[in-house]
């Protein structure tokens, strides 16, 4: 399966490696509306019925950005999905790709990209140059690694049972 392109002049990708079955990443990916785990995310709730799948949506309050909502676009089960995020500061029309590749017996990739473009004009480059740009390229990845963690000690917790 090809992973879906994003639209958006800049960019912010991600990666991680999980010593985990895909299986068992995608059982907390694709929980959408729970992101209780993800650092920085100091409050969350899902938005509508649907907490997985195209439509499913989330409102989520981020400690130094603010609050934004997501809600999902494409969706591959078992691999990934697309979202799109409300504007933002200087963000806008936002969209992120998750996606898991398996790389070996009992080890997940997961890429995330997140796709963007500016608004404001002048004022908004330069916020985003001197603000937005380092948060989003210091916060992908450190969300990526709590969730690892939360995978891999489940992980543990489940094989010594």
């Amino acid at each position: 399966m090809q992973k879906p392109d994003l639209p958006g002049a800049y960019k912010v990708i991600a990666r991680c490696e999980i010593e985990s079955p895909k299986a068992e990443v995608w059982a907390l990916l694709k929980d959408f509306t729970n992101v209780a785990w993800a650092p920085g995310v100091k409050a969350s709730h899902g938005l509508g019925e649907a907490v997985a799948g195209v439509g499913a949506g989330r409102h989520c309050v981020l400690e130094g950005f603010g609050a934004i909502d997501e809600y999902i676009t494409q969706w591959h089960e078992g691999t990934g999905f697309v979202y799109d995020v409300t504007p933002l500061g200087p963000l806008n029309k936002a969209s992120s790709r998750w996606w898991l590749t398996e790389k070996s017996a009992g080890v997940t990739e997961l890429e995330v990209v997140f796709n963007y473009e500016l608004r404001f004009g002048l004022f908004g480059r330069v916020m985003h140059g001197l603000i937005m740009r380092k948060k989003l390229e210091h916060s992908l990845p450190e969300t990526l690694q709590a969730l690892k963690n939360k995978v891999e000690s489940e992980h543990q917790v489940k094989a010594a049972a």
